[in-house]
């Protein structure tokens, strides 16, 4: 008699095995893959919160910078400058600090000081560490490092020929930063090893080419560690057989996000000092305007001078004057110095805006004064000036106007240009036009008799607007923008 359950032919018994054994490797790989990317996930986390905490200490540096030193070696003299990166080896006894063992220089024409880890120590901070472990890789562009000692404003361009950085994503398809906004700085975590690179010795460890990778893609060459061709790449890049081309994660800091809050900075301040000297020397009238097409405040070579530049008696519309113009004002006579302040506490009070003249912001403004408020009253200059657009409270009378050019435009037609001093006498080259009919409202004044003289308009472009403004007896700045 048969069994009721004939036993399987052995050969069937081992495919119902071999499709068990395949079941399960394939549950296991599943699940070994949701593992490797959940913690691959975890680690790309941890190295996107450090870059975009690396960019923050690196911002803030800049821009809490107290200009106190005289430059040179040492200048701290310049806002919106950054530290030189971090050369020595990990595990160094000068790890964190910029330069290399204790010397610090990367305003040089060689592109390697620029290149480097970011600079903990130096700038006060914790060690920072993508989701590999490894520590972050920094670089910026020529002449804006804070050893330089060149006036740093909003017509800073990279020195010595060298270009200004742009990062590119997708593979290089897609660029992080516009034309008119370039890229002035990088943080870059490297990531793991690839093939080809070691990182056991301290040269292994300060060879950019251990940590940061070059591709080439359908969309171009980039490279993550060369700051001649400038095009750097933000990761992961596959390459043949899935093996990774390059594995760096980059995050830019655009010239945007670091000069137009210096920019905006050098406004408020400029309008600190005005106020001071309308209080303590101008019997309370505000200082009119410097001549902008004077030899002192079209200067363009080597760094800023100390001369001229001062405010013009016959003049209710042009330049601000120099800072160092003003403060020699204040400085000149004990009665202009604050009842109860010393000679020593009033220079140090004031020696705070000696940047602006240093940077010569003084030529990126254009500076308008009524004569009901300025020190002097010109001839065919109105008591009060006319804004169109500006949102004031009611009653409220403007006496002054500050409108901050932005860097210059190529896209204009003609494209702003401001190298020669011919060319920084000229308003157009500085303030943008308005829409039609009043195209030129906000750029005459300076190299043109203006059709309405003090009459202007919120600004469109780059420009920024403050105004001077009278309001149930108080005066005070708003920033119209």
């Amino acid at each position: 008699m048969k069994p009721i359950h004939p036993e399987r032919p052995r050969a069937q018994r081992g495919i119902a095995l071999g499709l068990l054994l395949l079941a399960l490797i394939v549950v296991v790989t599943a699940f070994g893959a949701r593992v490797y990317s959940a913690g691959a996930g975890r680690r790309d986390v941890v190295t996107i919160r450090a870059l975009a905490e690396a960019k923050r200490q690196l911002l803030a540096t800049a821009l809490a910078r107290q200009p106190i030193g005289v430059g040179g070696a040492n200048n701290d003299n310049r806002p919106g400058s950054l530290p030189c990166p971090d050369l020595n080896a990990p595990d160094s006894a000068d790890a964190g600090r910029s330069g290399l063992a204790g010397t610090v220089s990367c305003n040089g024409s060689s592109d390697t000081r620029r290149l480097g880890r970011l600079p903990s120590l130096t700038l006060g901070q914790p060690l920072l560490r993508d989701g590999s472990g490894e520590t972050l890789w920094y670089a910026l562009v020529r002449g804006l490092d804070n050893r330089d000692d060149s006036p740093l404003n909003d017509d800073f361009i990279p020195e010595g020929g060298k270009p200004w950085f742009s990062l590119w994503l997708d593979g290089g398809r897609l660029a992080a930063n516009a034309p008119d906004d370039p890229v002035v700085a990088v943080v870059i975590a490297p990531g793991t090893t690839l093939a080809g690179q070691a990182r056991d010795t301290a040269a292994q460890q300060r060879s950019a080419a251990n940590y940061l990778e070059a591709a080439t893609t359908a969309y171009g060459r980039f490279s993550n560690r060369d700051l001649q061709l400038a095009r750097f790449l933000d990761g992961p890049v596959p390459g043949a057989n899935d093996a990774l081309l390059l594995n760096d994660r980059v995050l830019a800091i655009r010239r945007s996000e670091l000069l137009v809050p210096v920019a905006r900075r050098a406004a408020r301040e400029y309008q600190q000092l005005l106020a001071l000297w309308a209080e303590h020397r101008g019997g309370g009238r505000w200082p009119n305007p410097a001549d902008p097409a004077s030899a002192e405040c079209t200067e363009s070579t080597g760094n800023a001078t100390a001369n001229g530049c001062a405010p013009d008696a016959s003049r209710c519309r042009g330049r601000l004057p120099k800072s160092i113009a003003l403060i020699d004002e204040l400085q000149s006579r004990a009665v202009y110095r604050p009842i109860g302040t010393s000679a020593a506490d009033w220079q140090a009070r004031l020696s705070v805006y000696r940047w602006l003249y240093r940077n010569r912001w003084e030529q990126q403004f254009f500076y308008a004064v009524g004569t009901a408020a300025s020190h002097d009253a010109p001839a065919a200059c109105a008591a009060s000036l006319t804004v169109h657009g500006a949102d004031l409270p009611p009653g409220a009378v403007v006496i002054g106007v500050m409108v901050g050019a932005g860097p210059a435009r190529d896209e204009l037609q003609p494209p702003q240009r401001r190298v020669s001093a011919l060319e920084k006498s000229r308003l157009a080259n500085y303030l943008d036009p308005l829409p039609a009919p009043d195209a030129a409202l906000n750029r005459q004044g300076w190299d043109s008799p203006p059709p309405r003289p003090d009459e202007y308009a919120r600004p469109v472009g780059n420009d920024e607007l403050y105004l001077l403004v009278r309001h149930d007896g108080a005066t005070d700045w708003i920033h119209a923008d």
